[in-house]
């Protein structure tokens, strides 16, 4: 189904004496940065939004702030326009990806020009390996001690939620210190927390950024105002509704737009042909296969034909590169994926700005946020609906080009979607984008998704988070705590027990200590993580993405380590509790391999449609024998469905409309006759609390499908 999704255009500032941050007699931005210019007739450089928002963080009544502009729209400029204006603002900015970091720090520095400030002096730039690296270097040094030196040292510090949410959830320990010092620190120092990209994360990173904000709020030792500003085009409405719920003030700034040439607006997006395809029994790889005299020609009708292709697998990616180089030789094929090094994406960016061939990137989620190409090609397969309106905004930022051609790859297994978009779109229909949004948001997403999942898992996230807080100095922590619960009893009502009895009961199991030790983390370990050493390059990978595509050897964590540490990378980037395997790529294969799981217990010692400890793990369907026994010691937390006769786990996907990309797995038992859909870890959590949706499952006993 073909649409063809109109032109975006957004409102300026009106300026002086109209202006939200009550400009009278002259602009303050354009004063302070006079080579930031504003468009011929006006006085102020920023959109409408920019200003609202600037206003809102300084200015304004409420603690949290949406800032919903379209994609391309200049949200980051929007966040730190206060630190700009006023150096003496302090900011902390959370991106989900190291590139996203890199790439804010670029634009800081840009902007930082422009404002005729020292950007080297005033950002600070912090991930995992960079602490690693800074621990290492310093004398007599460690983790506690580096972080609170970087939040209290630069006014504007860019770095991930996984840090953040340590932080606050007191995982950071020293001896010498109180474990409420760097916890406080951390909410003290900023006056902005800028949360970029959070549609990405799901219910599970929902509910922990909603305790980190009541920590906070309810930890500062002055009246002095904090504000949270989430940048996305696409926040979700129920998160909004538990922070409002809990007692925090929000207001949402969506940008005001016009899809024509109009007086007072300026162009953000140019128009694109958009081209849903349903690939029914095929993948994204034949497709490509298919049309490779198509995108040929779409690459070749531009002087510097530039495309990008998005999938969800970086095995995939790497799959489709290799094909692509061999069947498009005019054309300069790269990757970028999160087996691809810095310097690589670096010498790829170069080449998409410089090269005189077309180029055409193979990327995966590394590319998905943030990360700006200059494309009129875009191909990509869809999961939800947050996801695929971020991916299309990746499309049309830039004018130069002739026309702008957009492929949605939609899976077989979700042929639901298709269906939702032809209730919403007619064929060869012009699109305004707040149309397309609406469309895609119904036909991707099903209804309440994993709101279960803040039912049951929520309270007891904040109880972990409690239990933490209490360990070490109590009676400093104890009003914190009083406060921070009655905030959140608001949103979990009686769930949180102020006792924390949900949380002590998890402890009086093997079971139950695995879900604490999940439910403090922040991303969890959805995928059976793999610590993969591929040619150059050293990253961590899900084992049954992985497996399928590739022919490998097993290592020790020591020799992997030495490698990766002489390749300039730490420790820390792959941590021990949380990787299952070290592996070495020997080759990837183009065949596919059928690999699935076996568990070596009898259908009757297996718990189904509750939370287990899974052990007597094997990997069938894989050439190499060896491998499939690497898990066969491990004890995982994983969630059992069981199948009927001829049923495959896809039936399980189909019935709760999952993500094409969410880790569920098909398992047969120590009879090879009784099938399973399985996931582990985070997804294991979002399955107990799917319990109410699955009956049709759970009530199928597997003892009754053999007797």
């Amino acid at each position: 189904m073909k649409v063809f999704l109109k032109p975006l255009y957004s409102q300026l500032n009106p300026g002086i004496s109209n202006c939200p941050l009550g400009c009278e007699q002259v602009c303050q931005v354009h004063q302070q940065a006079p080579n930031l210019q504003p468009p011929p007739g006006y006085t102020c450089p920023l959109s409408i939004h920019q200003a609202q928002t600037c206003a809102e963080v300084v200015h304004g009544t409420t603690d949290v702030i949406f800032n919903k502009a379209a994609t391309g729209d200049g949200k980051s400029l929007a966040a730190y326009a206060p630190g700009l204006i006023n150096p003496h603002f302090r900011i902390m900015g959370l991106y989900p990806t190291i590139e996203l970091v890199e790439d804010q720090t670029r634009s800081q520095q840009g902007w930082h020009s422009l404002f005729g400030l020292d950007a080297e002096e005033r950002i600070d730039r912090l991930f995992g390996e960079e602490l690693s690296r800074r621990v290492q270097q310093a004398e007599n040094s460690n983790k506690f001690q580096e972080l609170l030196l970087a939040i209290q040292h630069k006014p504007i510090l860019l770095t991930n939620p996984d840090i953040f949410h340590l932080i606050t959830h007191f995982q950071y320990r020293h001896p010498a210190y109180g474990n409420d010092l760097l916890p406080f620190a951390l909410a003290d120092f900023p006056d902005l927390w800028v949360f970029d990209e959070f549609h990405i994360f799901g219910p599970h990173q929902e509910a922990a950024v909603l305790n980190s904000m009541t920590l906070i709020r309810r930890a500062q030792s002055d009246q002095r105002p904090r504000r949270f500003l989430f940048t996305s085009a696409t926040p979700k409405p129920d998160f909004i509704n538990q922070l409002q719920q809990s007692g925090l003030k929000a207001v949402e700034i969506s940008g005001n737009y016009a899809s024509e040439t109009t007086p007072g607006y300026r162009q953000v997006l140019q128009p694109v042909e958009l081209e849903f395809v349903a690939l029914k029994d095929a993948d994204s790889l034949d497709w490509l296969t298919e049309n490779v005299d198509r995108l040929t020609a779409l690459l070749q009708i531009e002087s510097h034909g530039r495309g990008l292709v998005i999938l969800n697998s970086v095995a995939q990616a790497g799959r489709a590169a290799r094909l692509l180089q061999r069947l498009l030789p005019g054309v300069l094929v790269r990757e970028i994926s999160g087996r691809i090094d810095r310097r690589e994406r670096s010498q790829t960016q170069l080449a998409l700005k410089n090269a005189t061939q077309p180029v055409l990137v193979i990327g995966t989620s590394a590319v998905d946020v943030g990360v700006d190409f200059k494309i009129h090609l875009l191909i990509f397969e869809s999961s939800d609906s947050a996801t695929v309106i971020q991916r299309l905004g990746r499309l049309g930022r830039h004018p130069g080009f002739s026309a702008y051609k957009a492929f949605v790859l939609l899976s077989g297994r979700t042929p639901w979607v298709i269906a939702r978009l032809q209730e919403h779109l007619e064929p060869e229909q012009s699109v305004e984008r707040s149309q397309l949004q609406e469309a895609i948001a119904e036909a991707f997403d099903a209804p309440k998704e994993f709101q279960e999942y803040r039912n049951r898992w929520g309270a007891i996230q904040a109880q972990g988070m409690l239990w933490k807080m209490g360990e070490g100095n109590a009676k400093v922590m104890q009003p914190v705590r009083d406060r921070m619960v009655a905030d959140l009893q608001k949103v979990y009502g009686s769930k949180l027990k102020p006792w924390l009895n949900d949380w002590k009961d998890l402890a009086k199991s093997d079971i139950g200590k695995a879900t604490q030790q999940e439910l403090l983390r922040f991303r969890g370990g959805s995928t059976l993580q793999a610590a993969v050493w591929d040619g150059s390059h050293f990253y961590t990978y899900d084992l049954l993405r992985l497996l399928p595509y590739a022919l490998v050897e097993t290592t020790t964590r020591e020799a992997f380590l030495d490698a990766a540490t002489s390749a300039g990378l730490g420790a820390e980037a792959f941590p021990q509790d949380h990787t299952q395997i070290y592996l070495r790529v020997q080759e990837w294969v183009d065949d596919r391999f059928d690999v699935s799981l076996h568990c070596n217990w009898n259908s009757s010692d297996l718990k189904c449609c509750e939370l287990t400890l899974l052990s007597r793990l094997s990997l069938v369907g894989h050439p190499q024998s060896e491998v499939g026994k690497c898990l066969y010691q491990k004890k995982l937390l994983a969630f059992l469905v069981p199948l009927g006769i001829r049923q495959l786990h896809w039936e399980v996907s189909r019935h709760l409309k999952l993500s094409p990309v969410f880790g569920l797995h098909y398992l047969t038992d120590g009879s090879n006759k009784q099938g399973y859909a399985c996931a582990f870890n985070q997804d294991a959590l979002l399955l107990a609390a799917l319990h109410g949706r699955l009956t049709k499952f759970c009530r199928l006993q597997p003892q009754s499908l053999i007797f």
